[in-house]
């Protein structure tokens, strides 16, 4: 069974420690990464990538360090950086030609994986246009199939859905459910409703550490009881920020606000209960 491990990972630059002594077990499935900018996700996936080195601790691939793994670790691997490389004369179909033959991808398969991979991002119908004619959206999408070209056992997308239409999301939501089940697969993301829609489960990152880790369903547990709604004047909102974790302002009609607000205890008199939603849950994790 295929097995990703963090032990004890951590990475320093000069005095500020970005990741501190991580400690996780990946296996099959998706894993959504959430955290504020800054958090340490970026760090960590490239390290997982194998783009930076550890300071401190190991990770390791089916029990092998993956810095001894060398070729046979990246062969498993497919990455999408946040801000990928590509050379804006190619055509969609050269680049991903060109990135196969890097990735030893044999031959008689690339074409038909190119293929592949362009349908399944939506992008058969440019496979001819040269990559700087493409929108973002559009270069988002080439960026997911370049990281699929050589069917990869561990697939790492950092913010992935960035420049993506809200269409585009589903149809990512989508690639996603299905590649899940044969891989491990590593999704980080400042929107937390593409975790909520496709992750099976929730790593949330906090100042290099992992501040809540687990399935939906737990993640929501934590916050129960500790998800409020009341109303308030709009002149009244700016102290409740100061003093509480506020999940969602909505304007009413009538002049006043709702307010939802995580807080162990009752924030104001006329607060009432709701259920939890895995902003609450982001929210109440990140603002302890």
């Amino acid at each position: 069974m295929l097995e990703l491990k963090l032990d004890r990972v951590s990475k320093h630059y000069k005095q500020k420690i970005v990741a501190d002594r991580l400690e996780y077990t990946f296996q099959k499935g998706i894993y959504g990464l959430l955290g504020e900018n800054g958090a340490g996700k970026t760090t960590l996936l490239r390290m997982i990538a194998g783009v930076l080195r550890p300071t401190t601790g190991e990770i390791l691939c089916n029990q092998c360090e993956i810095r001894k793994m060398g070729g046979a670790y990246r062969m498993k691997l497919g990455y999408l950086p946040q801000e990928f490389g590509y050379y804006p004369n190619f055509t969609v179909w050269r680049y991903l030609e060109y990135l196969a033959e890097l990735k030893a991808v044999p031959p008689e398969a690339a074409g038909e994986r190119i293929e592949k991979h362009l349908e399944q991002v939506g992008l058969s119908s440019v496979k001819t246009d040269k990559i700087k004619t493409l929108s973002g959206g559009m270069v988002r999408r080439l960026g997911i199939a370049q990281a699929l070209l050589n069917d990869p056992e561990i697939l790492i997308l950092d913010e992935p859905t960035s420049g993506l239409d809200p269409k585009e999301r589903i149809r990512f939501r989508n690639l996603l459910g299905a590649l899940g089940r044969e891989r491990i697969v590593l999704l980080s993301s400042h929107i937390v409703a593409d975790i909520e829609f496709i992750a099976d489960e929730i790593l949330i990152m906090k100042a290099g550490k992992f501040a809540g880790t687990g399935n939906q369903k737990e993640m929501l547990k934590a916050v129960e009881g500790k998800v409020w709604e009341c109303l308030v004047m709009p002149e009244n909102l700016e102290g409740l920020n100061q003093k509480f974790a506020v999940s969602s302002v909505k304007n009413l009609e009538e002049g006043s606000v709702q307010v939802r607000i995580v807080s162990e205890h009752k924030p104001m008199e006329h607060a009432k209960l709701v259920p939890p939603n895995l902003e609450d849950v982001y929210l109440g994790t990140v603002e302890k």
